[in-house]
C-alpha cells in the first residue's frame, strides 16, 4: 500500500519499479520509486517474502493508501483479496467524457460532414474557433486546427512538480473572485468617489 508521504499529499506517479512479480525481497528493501510534488521517494517493502503481482506501470498516478504489491503467502494459502485498485481506466473515461460534452455556455454549431471530417481528423470541435456565419464551424476551421495540432506535435503530458503547480494555479483561477476595475468602481461610487480621485 502507498503509504502516507507527509505534507497533505494525496497521490504520486510511479517513476520505476525495483521488483518484479515472482522476487524475493526483503523488510526496507525499495520496491518502487514514485515522484510526488515535491520529490522521488523510494517505498520501502514493509516485510519479507515473495512479490506476488505488482500493480500500476511506470507513469500511473497512485492515490495514497492504495495496493502497491501483493506479496505470495505460500503455495497452499490463499493470497488473499486486494482492497482498492488503480483509477486510470475510470480518468480516461471521465476525459473522454469531458471532451465529447460541448463548453459550458456554447452550443457547437457543425454541419455532419464537418463533424466527420473533424472525428477522422481527430479534431476537437471544443477547441475550434468557428469563423463560418452565426458561429458555424466549417470545414475550413477544421482543417486549420487539425494543421496547427500537427505543427505542435503531441501534448506532453504534465508530470510531477508542474502538474502541481498547474493544478494549484488552474485552482487559483477558479477560486479567486475577479475584481471590477478602477474606472467601474469610480462611476458606480457617485459624484464624491470622482472628486477624491481628481483632486
Amino acid at each position: 500500500m502507498l503509504p502516507d508521504l507527509g505534507e497533505g499529499l494525496e497521490e504520486a506517479e510511479i517513476v520505476t519499479w525495483h521488483v518484479n512479480e515472482g522476487d524475493h525481497v526483503v523488510t526496507d528493501q525499495p520496491l518502487v520509486s514514485v515522484e510526488t510534488d515535491k520529490a522521488v521517494v523510494e517505498v520501502p517493502s514493509p516485510w519479507s517474502g515473495r512479490i506476488a503481482r505488482v500493480f500500476g506501470t511506470k507513469g500511473d498516478l497512485v492515490k495514497v493508501g492504495a495496493p502497491l504489491v501483493e506479496f505470495a503467502e505460500g503455495t497452499e494459502q490463499d493470497t488473499g483479496t486486494v482492497v482498492g485498485q488503480l483509477d486510470t481506466v475510470e480518468k480516461q473515461a471521465a476525459v473522454a467524457e469531458r471532451t465529447a460534452e460541448p463548453a459550458p455556455g456554447r452550443m457547437l454549431q457543425v454541419l455532419p460532414a464537418v463533424r466527420a471530417l473533424a472525428r477522422k481528423l481527430d479534431v476537437d470541435l471544443n477547441a475550434v474557433q468557428a469563423t463560418g456565419p452565426g458561429g458555424t464551424i466549417t470545414r475550413a476551421d477544421v482543417e486549420r486546427a487539425a494543421k496547427s495540432l500537427a505543427e505542435a506535435g503531441p501534448a506532453e503530458a504534465l508530470r510531477g512538480m508542474r502538474r502541481a503547480m498547474a493544478q494549484r494555479m488552474a485552482a487559483a483561477h477558479a477560486e479567486v473572485v475577479p475584481l471590477p476595475s478602477a474606472t467601474t468602481l469610480i462611476s458606480t461610487s457617485g459624484e464624491r468617489a470622482k472628486t477624491q480621485v481628481s483632486a
